[in-house]
């Protein structure tokens, strides 16, 4: 059996409660933070199928993967620990994206670190799986959709997987290689922005690059039985991305935070609404997601 891994999504389908919003845990150490967490999600009563809650393209990508080649989806999220898509979840607000409104780096007294919420809250969980033990009862590829930021909060998961187990992992994410763990470097399929060039048969956004590419491996690089190595993997992909061309990139301004929510703010009341594509595609403007998303929240604030 094949096993898919996947992240979860910040976009919720079911409306949560401020009991499952992790910025309503007062503030405390890491340990205490996830065994309230936890206690609270062991008493929600309100409970639906992973696939009920998680929206967003890259989920619904590795879903379908999962359902084509009959695989088990595993779904790593930073509220749960990791879990099996065939369960049943609370909705829920929990992200280790910084500055979020429910940013569990904001609960979390002393330094914080992904890596040290992800081993304190998987095994707090009532909903956490051991990553061996998930994969033991499978024998083939475990191929795993990862952002950045979820690559790095489970490496260590990763790295502590018998070499026999480890050498069936495929890695398919868009952080930069250099920001991957050494030790995850030759599991790493080497997509990158051709991936949505004119050329390829499944462009689409940076937030969903990691569930595109595990279509595309799944599509066209993957077999029955496949028993390939990671080398051979790699160089089967670099094959069938070689002849793709690079999507061209538009210049857009770099402007400091004054200058873009002003321009958000005169925009704000329009009739198409103000929205991160139409600061970058109308007005030309470069921002990242992380950033718009905090300068809609003070234009918001200012609303209220």
């Amino acid at each position: 059996m094949t096993v898919i891994i996947t992240t979860c999504t910040n976009r919720k389908r079911k409306a949560v409660s401020d009991e499952l919003r992790i910025c309503a845990l007062k503030p405390a150490e890491v340990a205490d933070v996830a065994g309230e967490w936890a206690r609270r999600l062991a008493s929600a009563s309100e409970r639906h199928p992973p696939s009920a809650i998680y929206g967003g393209r890259g989920f619904q990508e590795a879903r379908s993967v999962a359902s084509a080649l009959d695989a088990r989806l595993l779904i790593v999220s930073a509220g749960l620990g990791l879990i099996d898509a065939d369960g049943e979840i609370p909705p829920y607000a929990c992200t280790i994206v910084a500055g979020a409104s429910d940013s569990v780096a904001s609960r979390v007294e002393g330094t914080f670190s992904s890596a040290q919420w992800w081993f304190t809250l998987n095994r707090a969980s009532p909903f956490g799986l051991a990553l061996p033990d998930a994969v033991s009862g499978s024998d083939g590829l475990i191929l795993a959709a990862l952002s950045d930021a979820y690559l790095g909060m489970i490496a260590d998961d990763l790295l502590a997987l018998p070499d026999e187990v480890l050498g069936r992992l495929r890695l398919f994410t868009r952080a930069p290689i250099e920001r991957v763990n050494a030790g995850l470097r030759p599991y790493v399929m080497p997509y990158d922005e051709r991936l949505d060039g004119p050329d390829s048969p499944i462009p689409g956004t940076i937030s969903d690059f990691s569930g595109r590419a595990l279509r595309h491996f799944a599509d066209a690089i993957f077999s029955p039985d496949d028993h390939r190595s990671p080398a051979e993997h790699t160089l089967a992909v670099r094959g069938a991305i070689a002849k793709w061309r690079r999507p061209e990139r538009p210049v857009r301004l770099r402007l400091e935070d004054d200058a873009i929510l002003s321009i958000i703010r005169n925009h704000w009341g329009d009739p198409k609404g103000m929205s991160l594509p139409r600061l970058r595609g109308e007005f030309n403007v470069a921002c990242e997601q992380g950033r718009y998303a905090g300068l809609a929240r003070i234009i918001r604030s200012e609303q209220a």
